[in-house]
């Protein structure tokens, strides 16, 4: 697909230590930044065990995006993406902080998982390197460090750490940089990265690859005047660590160009990225100047190419767990028909959120490869814990809940609480897909046309035709049975 030169995109990264914007312009099928912007917020800072932004971190990161906001006065909503990762992933509070953000920012924003993240950043580097042969990438933030794996652009190996720069200056370098501090620092990344050993570790990887401010602050610490190639080894940053504790301070890494605002972080990052290496017995990692905004922006002129990745990772999970794709698509054909005739008010959701509907219909059986018995939670617990590329963390968790309420009681307390969808709107898209499997239950197709569906102030009431239940005998007794199961949590279906 030829796309438009000059068009406009723009991606906006809150992190847990800055808020950067990047604005970029479509030239020849790539993407060429045109603008950038950074702000050092630390949303993360304070966060603590309660995991509570505090008013001072989102006062901060509010004027931020105030300001950012004016850059973006003249882009359309799918111009723009704004993300965020650790720190709102984490905050209990975050709802508060992206109920005002939004409102300055002008755009909806996504709270992204990490091994999203991970593989955003791991595009990023897709982009800029030729990844022909297995590399690792990672990437130390503020509240997290992301590691991505693979070959080519789509990284096989996803994860996420709870170990970052500012969390780590909180922990172990508040008072002081010395040796014991490292020890600590040390002793937590590790344990922190024991998980992913089986997957990562005595690997041969052809190269490895730091991003972000952490690595470059790190780089240009450990180098100095040895080197030139943005090409750091484990024995340089091994002496960086011995001149920070020899010194018990990291003031005079400004002299070398490092700002003041980044120089407390170093301690936390360096330790984060020494256990990296030393875990993973690698020598030497290579600097690049690219991160998450930068996959966002090449994710953004993908899904141009190919408008939905949601349908590639449909497939993925389909293929992998062995579904009826035949079924699952007479389901999602009924869910558009039962859509068409009722009314958009009634509904009350946005597009995007019909179509995370119709993936929950192709997807329902994923968990038959586990059991029948059980099969909606078996379901639900595989999109929930599954990468899931397309998805942020709230639409991942719609999915999962859709799925998750496919059939058996409904119970509204196990129900999350999403910005995307409102109580009501959820509940009822759980009903028109409980609706169209029941429609499909004998897996043969089903003429609709001898199904009259319509909204009244009493309820949906649902005509069925004798000739269909003819040929269905048990399709009334499975509506009546719908019908009762619904009563419970207050919703009329009335089979007529």
């Amino acid at each position: 697909m030829m796309l438009p030169d000059n068009k406009i995109l723009a991606a906006v990264d809150i992190g847990s230590n800055s808020i950067h914007i990047v604005i970029a312009r479509v030239v020849k099928g790539s993407v060429q930044i045109i603008n950038s912007h950074r702000e050092r917020t630390q949303l993360a800072l304070g966060l603590g065990e309660e995991l509570l932004l505090t008013n001072a971190a989102m006062q901060r990161g509010w004027e931020c995006l105030q300001r950012m906001a004016k850059l973006l006065s003249d882009a359309q909503p799918d111009q723009v993406r704004a993300v965020a990762t650790y720190a709102l992933r984490a905050a209990h509070n975050r709802d508060v902080f992206l109920e005002q953000a939004e409102a300055l920012l002008g755009y909806s924003i996504e709270v992204i998982a990490g091994r999203e993240e991970a593989r955003l950043i791991f595009q990023a580097i897709a982009h800029t390197e030729k990844i022909e042969r297995e590399s690792l990438v990672f990437d130390i933030g503020g509240g997290s460090t992301e590691l991505a794996a693979g070959v080519g652009f789509d990284p096989q190996f996803r994860a996420s750490c709870a170990m970052g720069c500012v969390n780590y200056r909180e922990q172990f370098f508040s008072k002081g940089f010395t040796r014991e501090d490292f020890a600590q620092a040390n002793r937590a990344a590790l344990q922190s990265l024991e998980a992913y050993l089986p997957q990562l570790g005595r690997r041969e990887w052809h190269s490895v690859y730091a991003t972000s401010g952490s690595a470059k602050a790190l780089a240009q610490a450990a180098m100095q005047d040895e080197g030139t190639d943005a090409s750091v080894s484990l024995q340089q940053l091994l002496s960086l660590r011995e001149k920070i504790i020899a010194h018990n301070g990291v003031s005079w890494l400004g002299e070398l160009g490092i700002s003041d605002s980044r120089t407390l972080l170093v301690p936390g990052g360096l330790a984060i990225m020494i256990a990296c290496m030393q875990c993973l017995t690698i020598d030497r990692i290579y600097y690049r100047d690219v991160a998450l905004r930068e996959g966002v922006l090449y994710e953004m002129l993908e899904q141009m190419r190919h408008p939905n990745i949601r349908v590639r990772t449909r497939k993925s999970m389909q293929s992998r767990y062995s579904t009826d794709t035949a079924h699952a698509e007479r389901v999602t054909d009924t869910v558009r028909a039962i859509l068409q005739r009722v009314p958009a008010a009634w509904l009350g959701s946005k597009d995007d959120v019909h179509e995370i509907l119709y993936e929950a219909a192709h997807l329902h059986e994923v968990g038959l490869q586990i059991s029948a018995g059980g099969l909606q939670k078996h379901s639900a617990y595989i999109l929930a814990s599954s990468d899931l590329p397309g998805y942020n963390e709230d639409q991942q968790l719609l999915l999962a809940s859709l799925v998750g309420a496919h059939r058996k009681k409904i119970r509204l307390d196990d129900l999350p609480k999403l910005r995307i969808i409102e109580p009501p709107a959820l509940l009822r898209l759980i009903i028109v897909l409980r609706l169209a499997i029941i429609f499909n239950i004998t897996r043969w197709p089903i003429d609709l046309a001898y199904v009259e569906l319509s909204v009244k102030p009493d309820g949906l009431h649902i005509v069925v035709d004798e000739k269909l239940i003819a040929t269905q005998q048990l399709l009334e007794a499975d509506l009546q049975r719908e019908s009762d199961l619904l009563a419970a949590v207050n919703f009329n279906l009335i089979i007529r």
